[in-house]
């Protein structure tokens, strides 16, 4: 089986960690300006404690660094990952 890979779902507004069509884990998040506010994470039931969300906020900060674009981690849980992964630091745009 394939690793989780990340998809950007725009239409539901959100990140997804996936496994085939299993959504493991998601971010849910607005545009605001030039930045992606990310609002609420989720891992989904019996996925928990396996490292999911973990996976999911790296992938997710790298596509945002891809796009040359910014965040703001109004989540708990995406806040305090990029406190820990100071290489996400310079991702961080202004609260708003």
């Amino acid at each position: 089986m394939n690793p989780p890979a990340i998809r950007n779902n725009a239409i539901k507004r959100r990140y997804e960690l996936m496994q085939g069509d299993q959504v493991l884990a998601f971010a849910d998040y607005r545009l605001v300006g030039d930045a992606i506010k990310i609002t609420h994470t989720e891992v989904g039931a019996g996925y928990e404690y396996k490292g999911f969300g973990s996976m999911l906020a790296k992938q997710m900060l790298d596509d945002v660094r891809e796009q040359n674009s910014r965040v703001i981690p109004a989540c708990e849980f995406i806040a305090a990952y990029i406190q820990k992964h100071a290489e996400y630091g310079n991702l961080v745009a202004a609260k708003r």
